[in-house]
Parts: C-alpha cells; structure tokens; sequence
C-alpha cells in the first residue's frame, strides 16, 4: 500500500475552510484530500491558536460559530505537533534568516524537518521564503 503525501498546513489556508475567501475553493480541495485520505495534513498545534482567534475577530463569527468551527477543526484531525526543541530552534534560524515572524516560520520548520511541504495562502510570508523551495502557494 502506498504511503498516503503528507504536508504541513498553515493558518491562512485553514481559515478560508471556514470563511469565504479568496482562494477559498483551492483551501477547500486542500482540506478535501485530507478527509478522502489522499493526503494527511501536518500543523503545528499553534494552528488551532491562530484559527480560533482569526474567526474570532471575522464578521459574523459569534461564539456559537466559532465553537462550531473549533469543533469542526477537531473532527477533521489534522496531524497536531506540539514544541520541541528541534522545531523552535529552527523556527527562530528561519525568521532570522528570512524576517519574519516565529509564527509563520513554525510552519515552514515543521515542514524542513519532516521532509515535506508547506501549504500556504499567505502570499507575503511565501514572497518572503518561496527559495526554500517547500513552500506551496494555494
């Protein structure tokens, strides 16, 4: 049996499967392959932070949304890494390296050390790291 692709998803993407967007429908297939089991979908566990509060401050999201979009988040089970040593190191090398923020480069660490993409709709986090060459705009 062949060994299901695997990639790191980010915030960015994530919130458009709860909220429409631009590039909504690309975010949806993303999240599509995951849940048909053609791929397995990899986040640090900062994800679940930055998309609960994303959908907080989003018009029209009330507690009863977000809960139900938290639930929703869980139920689709994403593959969560908590910190390690190994990660945060490289996270700060990457936000040195490319200016930018420990939390978008958390993302792309996670991805350098599991030998595997990151999936991004951050267009001015992928400008900024797209010579890694692991960074996959949607």
């Amino acid at each position: 049996m062949a060994r299901r692709e695997e990639a790191v998803i980010d915030a960015s993407v994530v919130v458009k499967w709860f909220s429409e967007e631009e590039n909504t429908k690309s975010a949806l297939l993303v999240r599509d392959e995951h849940i048909e089991g053609n791929r397995t979908l990899v986040a640090p566990d900062l994800l679940l932070y930055e998309i609960i509060n994303a959908l907080r401050f989003k018009p029209g999201f009330d507690k009863i949304k977000l809960h139900r979009a938290l639930s929703d988040l869980f139920d689709i089970q994403i593959d969560l890494i908590i910190p390690h040593k190994d990660l945060m190191v490289r996270s700060s090398e990457l936000a040195y390296l490319y200016d930018a923020s420990l939390y978008d480069t958390c993302y792309l660490a996670l991805a350098e050390l599991m030998g595997i993409i990151v999936i991004t709709s951050d267009k001015k986090f992928y400008e900024k790291v797209k010579e890694s060459k692991l960074v996959k705009l949607v």
